[in-house]
């Protein structure tokens, strides 16, 4: 009867075992290195690449482009940038914002009023972002990165 009680407890540990994380990071996928810029610039606009076309700028890094939001609208459409520009969003409206890939790889996070955020881009491409604060009115926008 004892053993029959240990079976439950003992199945649960390996559960939650095999639905823990890893310690160990997984890489991002990206595009091959033999990929020629005309495959690599579709990729990106198509939503490849994964996340390794884009990261959070280093903390005080400068920005070489910058974006102004003001009255719930992006400043430039394109922004244009080169490979390992750092694109500063500076958030001058009255309302959180924020600048992030229609594909999901990369995001600003919400950027308050007063504030900025930057992002740098590894992968030459057209990338298509939007607020996802105010995804229905600030939308269809495009970063080129050469």
């Amino acid at each position: 009867m004892r053993r029959l009680a240990l079976l439950p407890a003992l199945l649960l540990t390996f559960a939650l075992a095999a639905c823990g994380g890893s310690a160990t990071p997984t890489p991002a996928a990206s595009a091959p290195a033999a990929a020629s810029p005309a495959a690599a610039s579709a990729a990106a606009a198509s939503g490849g690449g994964g996340g390794a076309a884009c990261a959070a700028a280093p903390a005080g890094a400068a920005g070489t482009v910058t974006v102004t939001i003001k009255n719930f609208a992006y400043s430039a459409n394109p922004v244009q940038a080169k490979v390992g520009d750092v694109i500063t969003w500076s958030n001058q409206d009255s309302a959180p914002h924020s600048a992030t890939l229609d594909n999901g790889a990369c995001d600003t996070d919400p950027i308050s009023s007063g504030a900025s955020a930057s992002l740098v881009f590894n992968t030459p491409g057209t990338y298509t972002y939007h607020c996802k604060v105010h995804p229905t009115q600030m939308k269809d926008q495009k970063i080129v990165v050469s």
